[in-house]
């Protein structure tokens, strides 16, 4: 009897106590992807963008030297101050290049919490501005879809594939290989064991207002998972600006997502 207790002990502690102490970790590794502790290196820039819609982006210096000299901003300008923060070279924009100019199996763009869904049909409901989170989505949407786009491309290349048939190649694999999601408790524990933000899948997080951002920050805390975390949704747009500016990015055939000048 005693031994069929035991057995019985044991099966419950496999098949249920064991996979939910392992969730439960993931879970709570999440916050330590997040928060990884005080970094190797911050940089602190400046991103400006001007009543006609153009970005600006600048070291915070760079900044002070500027107005320092008597330059002066358009009037009605909107001023972001954003770090920059490394965690893996000690270089924040090595960090950033390396991350997001490497191929990966797959890419993920996580959208914000689940009441992002709410600014569809029940904006009232979202803690944020649907209008801005929307404009940051786009634009790193589309920033990142290039990215992997001619990471898939330079591959097609190297297979001997000529120009036309290499962007064919990289469009379908980008458009086969990307996927949305939401912060959710899932997304968090998948985070938090590494299944998503690593050395085959790419994730890009954003945090804004309705995910608890308590500052204005980018960075990488492993390779293949790129944070952005602002105070406002309007600063995680120009978060992915600065971005762009920062890995000198350039728009294909000159169109862009938006009007960026650095």
């Amino acid at each position: 009897m005693e031994t069929r207790k035991l057995a019985v002990a044991l099966v419950v502690l496999l098949v249920i106590v064991t996979p939910l102490a392992y969730i439960g970790y993931g879970y709570a590794s999440y916050s330590k992807v997040i928060n990884p502790g005080e970094p190797l290196g911050t940089t602190e820039y400046v991103v400006v963008k001007t009543p006609t819609g153009q970005f600006h982006s600048m070291t915070l210096q760079e900044f002070k030297d500027y107005v320092a000299g008597g330059g002066e901003i358009p009037e009605g300008s909107k001023v972001y101050k954003i770090n920059v923060e490394s965690y893996i070279t000690g270089s924040p924009v090595v960090d950033i290049n390396t991350t997001l100019r490497s191929l990966y199996d797959s890419y993920t763009i996580i959208l914000g919490d689940p009441s992002v869904k709410n600014c569809k049909d029940k904006p009232e409901l979202y803690m944020g501005s649907c209008t801005q989170r929307t404009v940051a989505v786009m634009e790193v949407t589309a920033f990142v879809s290039n990215i992997f786009s001619t990471m898939y491309y330079l591959k097609a290349i190297a297979l001997g594939y000529n120009n036309t048939t290499a962007r064919e190649y990289a469009f379908q694999e980008t458009m086969k290989r990307n996927r949305k999601g939401y912060l959710d408790f899932w997304t968090k524990f998948e985070l938090g064991r590494g299944s998503l933000g690593n050395s085959k899948n790419l994730a890009i997080l954003l945090i804004g207002p309705a995910e608890g951002g308590t500052e204005n920050r980018v960075f990488v805390p492993r390779k293949g998972l790129l944070v952005f975390e602002a105070t406002s949704d309007e600063t995680l747009r120009a978060e992915v600006v600065l971005v762009e500016h920062l890995i000198n990015f350039q728009w294909p055939n000159n169109s862009t997502a938006s009007q960026t000048n650095s």
